[in-house]
């Protein structure tokens, strides 16, 4: 969703959401209950991460790499 979908969803400007979004301004509770129903999140998503947190390519590569070079460390020390 972009920033004008969501200011024109919960009634604000998009200088409003902008001004969040760069934390300029920290919204008042009113307007977190707005933005929460606009983008159809309970509100307590907005605060607490409620999915995993995803790994990255990179991350699973450097992970493989690691454990390749353990099992020739292993490997040679049978």
């Amino acid at each position: 969703m972009s920033c004008e979908d969501l200011a024109s969803k919960a009634g604000v400007s998009i200088t409003t959401i902008s001004n969040i979004n760069s934390e300029k301004n920290l919204p008042i509770i009113h307007l977190l209950l707005q933005i929460a129903e606009a983008l159809n999140v309970d509100i307590r998503e907005m605060f607490v991460p409620t999915k995993e947190t995803s790994v990255s390519q990179m991350e699973i590569e450097e992970a493989k790499e690691l454990l390749v070079m353990s099992l020739k460390i292993l490997e040679g020390k049978k």
